[in-house]
């Protein structure tokens, strides 16, 4: 439903203004946008309104005001051109909108997926860019959005910067609610990325977005142009601005498609450090002008991504289709019913699909059939369990053979815990509670969960997370100190260093047991089926890596064993989209096992689950690539299964 939504719905013929409606081209955070024409002329029109993306509807006008601001200040070949800005339907408190040129081309995107680029062609491409940014910095004014849907390429062959909506410039006024101005997450630089894992939770925290953020972006974009031969189709990309992981470069990504000298200057431009990085758009054009000049067939008469690799040729384009008729394209994801508050973003936080597309570019997206399944990997995660098992194996050895060693018929005693008096039991102190993120806001959802908190729900005692709703201080002394024993054992395996820690078995997720009573009726309740043969909903494993949307974008995260809070990415039965759910991981084995023991219910209240991280029947998510010892790495979004029976 979200791709026909249309706050204004203007039919084709209608007017707006002088404006006779063409179609409507697409629909983003703040605006809606259409093709028109006036007088026998094709236009792109902007109408700044409140769409069900709106986050913020308050800020509507001023950012409609402040995009009108940014391209009244920009003259350039390669940028898109405003011709004019007024108000519908009244001239003093109507619809803001602004009038564009209409470019006839693709998305960079799709530009790929069509025109089998080749390095040079690529090279040429990314020279007429980087000046027109060059001229936008010039001007004092940041994109902060470059992406691959907002840059277009004209069928001459000419790119053009599109969708300002994102803009800010030297003098404007603060909009920018969250830590981090709206953006695609996957082109955040590491420094960006960093503030915001740093100051996600802090309120009033502002990142200084800088000229070499947007440069990032170029970069990325660079990236994903000659690593992929269908970006944005594709699902699992690497992760570009991690401080801890380094992507595979385009020559070992392509198997040498993409020439070194290329392949070393886009992974400069996307480097973690600064320093390494261009600092001006200037500077980054000039080091890719030296490549311009190269000869040979490698550079300019091979594509860099094979034939069979390339979608097959669209037909012959005919004339435009009204959106509503046109069929989605690529793998569609639905938008959650709950948004998940990890963050809350600004109006225009998601792109707006770009106001020049013509019939055959992309069409927005809609929820499938299909998105409902269970989440699936890649088989290529397949090859990285013999190495990890092989580790396995290893540390399973060294902990046999210094068991062995060390075993005494005399058990040690377990030092004494002094219990701590009830006014030192402060649940608000949990790590549970300490987490602004672990507070669940009220849902519309009427679901009624009874003796949610009787005694007689008992919830698994071996849960680090929970003891029947209240911390154990016994409970979390121990865990901390056989975590602090796990992670100098994870730092040394495969090592003869094991053996001198005095290392002995890492237990890897906890031992099978019952699910309790309590949390099969509350499952039931939540219309769940329990069983490993049913796929449970599917989950964002920890709010705190950000939401739904960006793990889409930025799929992989590195773990680590602790107490975790996830949320439900749709609904299931009654479980509303976004629903939360504590629970705790555990990171140190060949996979990543997790175990959600409390669901937050509509109206504030709590009760007992039993739902644990499982994908194609297989328990536990497995570990990506650039996976080590004490930092594994697994994508942010699972499949689970509601069990009887912990496995």
């Amino acid at each position: 439903m979200f791709a026909d939504f249309d706050p204004l719905d203007l039919k084709p013929g209608q007017m707006l203004s002088d404006w006779r409606i063409v179609r409507r081209i697409g629909r983003g955070g703040y605006a809606v946008v259409y093709e028109v024409e006036k007088n026998g002329q094709r236009f792109a029109l902007k109408v700044a309104c409140q769409t069900e993306r709106s986050i913020d509807p308050k800020q509507t006008d001023a950012r409609a005001r402040r995009e009108a601001a940014c391209l009244q200040q920009l003259n350039h070949r390669y940028i898109i051109r405003m011709l004019g800005q007024g108000r519908w339907p009244d001239a003093r408190s109507g619809f803001h909108y602004i009038v564009l040129d209409f470019v006839d081309g693709y998305t960079l995107a799709r530009w790929v997926e069509r025109t089998h680029p080749t390095p040079h062609e690529v090279v040429v491409l990314f020279l007429k860019l980087f000046d027109a940014l060059e001229n936008v910095h010039a001007k004092n004014v940041l994109h902060r959005d470059l992406s691959l849907r907002n840059i277009m390429v004209t069928k001459g062959g000419d790119p053009v910067i599109i969708d300002f909506g994102a803009a800010d410039y030297a003098t404007a006024e603060e909009l920018t609610d969250g830590p981090l101005p709206p953006g695609t997450p996957r082109n955040r630089s590491p420094e960006a990325q960093s503030f915001w894992d740093e100051n996600r939770l802090k309120h009033g925290a502002r990142y200084a977005f800088k000229a070499t953020d947007d440069i990032f972006a170029l970069g990325a974009n660079l990236y994903d142009v000659l690593t992929d031969p269908t970006p944005e189709r594709t699902e699992e990309r690497p992760v570009l601005n991690s401080m801890l992981l380094v992507p595979p470069t385009p020559l070992r990504k392509t198997k040498g498609r993409v020439p070194a000298e290329l392949s070393a200057y886009a992974m400069k431009l996307i480097h973690r450090d600064l320093e390494v990085r261009p600092a001006t758009a200037k500077d980054a054009r000039r080091l890719l002008a030296d490549l311009e000049r190269y000869e040979g067939a490698d550079w300019r008469e091979i594509p860099i991504h094979p034939a069979s690799s390339q979608l097959p040729p669209e037909p012959p384009e005919a004339e435009p289709l009204p959106v509503e008729a046109r069929q989605p394209e690529g793998p569609q994801e639905p938008f959650p019913s709950h948004p998940l508050p990890v963050q809350v973003w600004p109006a225009d936080a998601a792109p707006v699909p770009s106001p020049v597309q013509v019939a055959s570019a992309d069409a927005a997206p809609v929820p499938s059939a299909a998105a409902r399944a269970p989440v699936q990997h890649s088989p290529r995660r397949a090859r990285l369990r013999p190495v990890f098992l092989g580790a396995l194996a290893l540390s399973v050895f060294a902990a046999v053979l210094v068991a062995s060693l060390l075993h005494t018929s005399a058990q040690p005693e377990r030092p004494s815990v002094a219990r701590s008096t009830p006014a030192d039991q402060f649940p608000a102190s949990s790590p549970l509670a300490e987490k602004p993120t672990s507070r669940p806001e009220r849902l519309a959802s009427p679901l009624a969960i009874q003796k949610e908190a009787s005694p007689s729900v008992k919830l698994p005692d071996n849960s680090p997370t929970l003891t029947n709703g209240v911390p154990d201080p016994q409970q979390v002394q121990r865990v901390s100190a056989r975590r602090a024993v796990i992670k100098k054992c994870t730092a040394l395996v495969a090592s003869v260093a094991w053996l001198e820690a005095g290392c002995t078995g890492v237990q890897t997720r906890p031992d099978p047991e019952p699910c309790p009573e309590g949390a099969l009726k509350a499952m039931h309740e939540l219309g769940w089926s329990v069983g490993y043969e049913f796929p449970g909903p599917g989950i964002l494993l920890d709010v705190t890596k950000g939401t739904y949307e960006e793990a889409r974008e930025q799929p992989d995260a590195v773990w680590k064993d602790g107490p975790v809070t996830g949320a439900l990415i749709r609904a299931e039965g009654k479980a509303p989209a976004g629903m939360r759910v504590d629970g705790h991981l555990w990171t140190t084995g060949d996979r990543i096992y997790g175990r959600y023991v409390r669901a937050h219910l509509p109206g504030g209240r709590t009760a007992p689950i039993c739902l644990e991280l499982a994908n194609s029947g297989e328990l536990g998510t497995p570990l990506e690539e650039g996976s080590k010892p004490g930092a594994p790495v697994a994508v942010k979004v699972s499949g689970t299964a509601a069990v009887k029976r912990w496995r």
